[in-house]
């Protein structure tokens, strides 16, 4: 079979701090780790769809999970369903480390970044080993999406192509507007905080509110006004780090504010 272009939904996922891991803890111990771990994650990634591109080094710094919705059959609502499948990673991962620590065993966070797009996707090698291939920016997108949950403190993080693909099914907080690297196409990214059918706290409610204030501020020059706003995001929940990092950047913008053609972009390969 070749290859050819089709619409995909791509779920990238990835272990935070897996060089801590195997620096501190037994080789075997943290095999069995990730052993269940993927087998947790596997499992529910097949709930949802039946082709899985997994990648797994146990030696190395880096584990991610790789599904790519849509790939081989095509499925019309592949973007809801790599939605459900990140969330229902996120509750088993709940589910995982509430045991684990009931075993004095220490609690491990994951990464979810998901995007929607055109890719080149197939089966390629010879005829004795054939393997599927996923190419093309949307999924080198999906992976940046998965590295900026670790610096925006979400568990999942979606492309504006995915959102707007389940927008009637989820609760976002749009967090920013990035500019990827060899991209010059920015990027909406959002944050997930659950599903419609279940209503947003009212803290929820507030940040979404205070946080959508202050992103209005900062698109329009305001850096002082955005970072009260940002502030107050904080006073509800001191740990929001989305609201923590915006603060740190409107205090870099007034003391060097951006160019005249300053659009509100902000690249992901400078400073964060």
């Amino acid at each position: 079979m070749g290859c050819e272009i089709k619409e995909c939904s791509i779920l990238f996922s990835d272990i935070y701090g897996y060089k801590y891991l195997i620096q501190n803890f037994e080789s075997s111990e943290v095999a069995n780790l990730l052993d269940e771990y993927f087998q947790l994650m596997i499992n529910a990634v097949y709930e949802y769809k039946q082709n899985l591109d997994q990648q797994i080094e146990l030696a190395g710094i880096r584990n991610s999970i790789v599904a790519v919705f849509s790939s081989s059959i095509a499925v019309e609502n592949h973007a809801w369903l790599a939605v459900q499948t990140a969330m229902q990673m996120c509750k088993r991962l709940a589910d995982f480390n509430q045991r684990r620590q009931t075993e004095n065993k220490p609690a491990i966070k994951i990464g979810i970044g998901i995007n929607s797009d055109l890719i080149l996707s197939g089966q390629k090698g010879s005829t004795k080993r054939m393997e599927f291939t996923a190419i093309g920016e949307g999924v080198s997108i999906a992976y940046y999406l998965e590295g900026l949950s670790k610096q925006y403190g979400c568990d999942i993080v979606l492309s504006k192509n995915t959102y707007e693909k389940c927008a009637d099914r989820v609760w976002v907080r749009e967090l920013d507007v990035i500019r990827m690297r060899n991209n010059k196409t920015p990027v909406p990214i959002y944050e997930i905080l659950g599903l419609r059918s279940d209503p947003l706290s009212s803290d929820q409610e507030q940040i979404l509110e205070l946080y959508h204030k202050g992103r209005e501020f900062y698109l329009n020059r305001q850096f002082a006004n955005a970072m009260g706003e940002f502030a107050r995001v904080r006073k509800i929940n001191a740990h929001d780090q989305a609201a923590g990092l915006l603060l740190q950047r409107c205090q870099k913008l007034i003391k060097n504010p951006p160019a005249d053609d300053w659009d509100g972009a902000w690249s992901i390969t400078g400073e964060q």
